[in-house]
């Protein structure tokens, strides 16, 4: 049967991504990484959110031209090639604007696939606020304990919703990504802890080590307590909520999937799992003050207070700093990313216009995986900044 001529409009831009893809396929799979970061909708029980039936669509751009860069202190330049085939990557998608310039899938995977976000879940969960925020659901200012009754003998309760985004709750938390170890960010992950009940592991915490608002200390338990006032307020389970208000708004191409446990509560902590593709509609979201076309998907003033560099508030002891869940690099100025161990990354640059989406499955319980991305991310966006965007 012929297609009709609507048809083969919609089939030409796809048959051409999918020959650029191609073109960009790597010759061997990488070996030594660890097999747990693709497609975890297939082993563990999840929460699906529905693409939109008119994704956002990414164009064909110009291909990026030859990145060579070098690491503080070392003589050897590496190129975007000998990183690619050195670390364990499993997608790199590179936006000049809307436009894809690099799409390259490692280790026998492709565009398909669904790849665990890690912490980027917690920024995902970030937006879920802000739309709160906006709809009445949530303030800032509210404490766990006003919107979770329960909690009021725990170490959570007098934390309020800003200091759960800005991870200074003061609740005495350990943090650990090492196998076996006895940790709460472990203690809350489905994938580590199944059976966990994470509303009663979190409501039995007692101990504080700070006040609230005073001290950072990155732990997902927080982002779990973040979730469960979520949840509590929006009267449905995180994924529908993120169905409906973001991820068929802002046009997803495919599904997103929440791993939770078995009592349904998900992972918002870091097991979010999506296409590359759309990991960098939510960069484009990010980098476009949260409007897609005419949609104002999220309040660009969240957006704005998100990426903001507060040195008033509670910060890592050296960069990058951290946002409403989100972070920040030195060289701010509206940059900011999303970040989880192993190698997962959306990095925005609003002021070249580009986002890098990176993930990968690195052995090590590393946030950046290993010590080349950063500066291989700065020397692809310089490979991109237009003169414009010096102005």
């Amino acid at each position: 049967m012929t297609p009709s001529p609507r048809t083969e409009a919609r089939i030409a831009p796809l048959l051409a991504v999918l020959a650029f893809v191609a073109m960009q396929a790597p010759a061997h799979a990488q070996s030594g990484c660890l097999d747990v970061f693709r497609n975890p909708q297939r082993s563990y029980p999840n929460n699906t959110a529905s693409a939109s039936p008119a994704p956002l669509a990414l164009r064909l751009g110009a291909p990026l031209k030859s990145v060579s860069y070098k690491l503080p202190g070392e003589s050897a330049a590496a190129t975007l090639d000998d990183y690619l085939g050195k670390f364990c990557t499993t997608g790199l998608l590179i936006l000049k604007d809307r436009d894809i310039v690099f799409e390259r899938y490692l280790q026998g995977g492709g565009a398909a696939d669904k790849l665990l976000s890690a912490s980027m879940s917690k920024t995902v969960l970030a937006l879920l606020v802000g739309i709160a925020v906006s709809e009445g659901k949530l303030s800032l200012s509210e404490r766990v304990d006003a919107v979770l009754p329960d909690f009021k003998d725990s170490a959570f309760a007098p934390a309020t919703v800003e200091d759960l985004l800005r991870m200074t709750s003061g609740a005495a938390l350990v943090n650990s990504f090492e196998p076996g170890a006895e940790a709460d960010n472990r203690a809350t992950n489905p994938m580590v802890s199944p059976r966990q009940n994470v509303r009663d592991y979190l409501r039995g915490k007692r101990e504080r080590s700070s006040a609230p608002g005073t001290q950072f200390q990155y732990n997902g338990a927080q982002t779990a307590m973040l979730g469960a006032m979520l949840r509590q307020r929006v009267g449905m389970d995180l994924t529908s909520y993120l169905e409906q208000k973001l991820w068929i708004p802002m046009g997803a191409e495919s599904s997103a999937h929440w791993i939770k446990n078995q009592n349904g509560e998900e992972g918002v902590q870091g097991q979010f799992a999506a296409t590359l593709r759309d990991y960098a509609r939510l960069g484009y979201l990010v980098m476009n003050q949260g409007r897609i076309g005419d949609k104002q998907v999220v309040p660009a003033d969240w957006i704005a207070a998100m990426t903001a560099l507060r040195p008033d508030k509670p910060q890592p002891p050296r960069p990058p700093y951290y946002g409403l869940h989100t972070w920040i690099p030195q060289a701010a100025g509206g940059r900011s990313f999303f970040w989880g161990t192993n190698g997962q990354n959306i990095f925005i640059d609003p002021l070249a216009r580009v986002i890098i989406v990176h993930t990968g499955n690195s052995p090590e319980a590393e946030f950046d995986g290993n010590r080349h991305l950063f500066t291989l991310r700065d020397a692809i966006v310089r490979s991109l900044k237009s003169p414009a965007s010096d102005k």
